[in-house]
């Protein structure tokens, strides 16, 4: 998968099969349309159960859903039906006693997990609230000491109403009662400093790939017609009102031969809208095994972060997980994102891209050009790319550090 998820794959792929497993869910990696290989350490599962084999996850027939599973869904089919304000009050009430019910099932099985398998320390892993919130409980239901991987802020995110109320009851506790709250960057670590004080250990680990995928497919920078924009991961409301402009903007770009490909998995009806009969733009899908051959052969990489969302927070302290990928495949990278955010701060202290941080289609056009016709600037951005990845994002090296900093 992309973003988060594939960097903790990178760097767990590191580990023995013995030093670890993971309580996740089976569902949410099937309807992630996740593919490859699974981790080597062993899996259990929140909405399955009984043990299950690491068949390929297009195959649905391994899971088997719990009761709940079936009626939440059953009730959630029957909402869509009914009127709005009965079918919101029903999906707000079962959203709140899915997340409930969720937390208690994954503590439950989690002491089981800790209590069998001799576990000596809980790593949860940032998301909505529930792994957070039962890494935290399963810690005090059992004395094990846990540590907290975030890969974005949690409190202060754009959470749904349970889930917000969830954040402040329980983040100030585990952050001061976690052994190390690990971040990828360092704005988020200056951003929690400010919001807790010293009051927790923090780390950081930049998002990680492995230079190995891009090592062999880099080729000097060249660009000829026809160019190629290319951006890859999802997309969703931290990025969509800046691929939007960049969609606008192909429109001032129909005097060149320049193509944008958006591969982005599960697009949104709004993204497909907005592309409409648009000639000079494809949407499409790759696996994550493809991602550094279509990267590397691409003329420039688009990296977005929206203005005015519901979670400013969220936009200046984001490290998006492609960036990780953009940074070590030798093309040009092009970021269009608020002057607060930290990807504007971190490319302009390393000099590794351009950066167009107005919305202004004007000059997302103008940085769009620089990048293809000014050659000497857009070889000394890739080379400087190059310096940062292998200084913080070699998914070799920042395992050690992973492994070192949970020993």
């Amino acid at each position: 998968m992309v973003g988060g998820p594939q960097n903790l794959y990178n760097l767990l792929s590191q580990f023995s099969a013995d030093s670890y497993c993971i309580l996740t869910s089976y569902e949410a990696i099937r309807r992630g349309n996740a593919s490859g290989t699974w981790l080597a350490g062993e899996y259990f599962f929140s909405d399955h159960a009984g043990p299950i084999e690491k068949l390929p996850v297009s195959q649905p027939s391994a899971l088997r859903r719990t009761p709940f599973n079936w009626a939440y869904q059953w009730l959630g089919r029957l909402a869509r039906k009914m009127p709005y304000p009965a079918a919101y009050f029903l999906r707000a009430t079962l959203t709140a006693l899915y997340l409930l019910l969720t937390i208690v099932r994954m503590v439950r099985i989690g002491i089981r997990i800790v209590r069998q398998r001799g576990i000596r320390r809980i790593l949860g892993i940032s998301d909505v609230g529930p792994a957070l919130i039962a890494t935290y409980l399963i810690s005090r239901c059992t004395g094990v000491p846990y540590a907290l991987y975030l890969f974005d802020i949690y409190l202060g995110n754009n959470l749904l109403p349970m889930n917000e109320l969830l954040a402040k009851m329980f983040e100030p506790r585990m952050l001061k009662m976690a052994s190390v709250v690990i971040v990828t960057n360092e704005r988020t670590e200056r951003f929690y400093r400010k919001r807790y004080g010293d009051t927790f250990k923090c780390a950081v680990v930049h998002n990680s790939v492995f230079p190995r995928g891009y090592e062999s497919r880099r080729t000097p920078y060249n660009p000829s017609e026809p160019y190629t924009i290319l951006f890859t991961g999802q997309v969703y409301w931290a990025q969509e009102r800046s691929v939007m402009n960049l969609v606008r903007t192909m429109d001032e770009l129909r005097d060149l031969r320049v193509q944008l490909d958006l591969y982005v998995p599960n697009a949104s009806e709004t993204l497909k809208l907005a592309i409409g009969a648009r000639s000079n733009i494809r949407l499409t899908a790759a696996t994550q095994s493809e991602m550094p051959a279509i990267q590397c052969s691409a003329t420039l990489l688009f990296l977005p972060l929206s203005w005015h969302t519901k979670s400013l927070d969220v936009i200046a302290t984001a490290s998006p997980g492609k960036l990780a990928d953009y940074l070590a495949s030798g093309r040009p990278i092009l970021i269009h994102a608020p002057p607060y955010t930290y990807v504007n701060q971190y490319a302009k202290e390393n000099g590794f891209a351009l950066v167009v941080d107005e919305e202004n289609i004007e000059k997302l056009k103008d940085g769009i050009k620089k990048l293809l016709f000014d050659l000497e600037y857009s070889r000394q951005l890739i080379e400087n790319a190059k310096r940062t990845f292998y200084k913080n994002h070699d998914a070799t090296i920042n395992a050690q550090k992973l492994a070192k900093i949970l020993e």
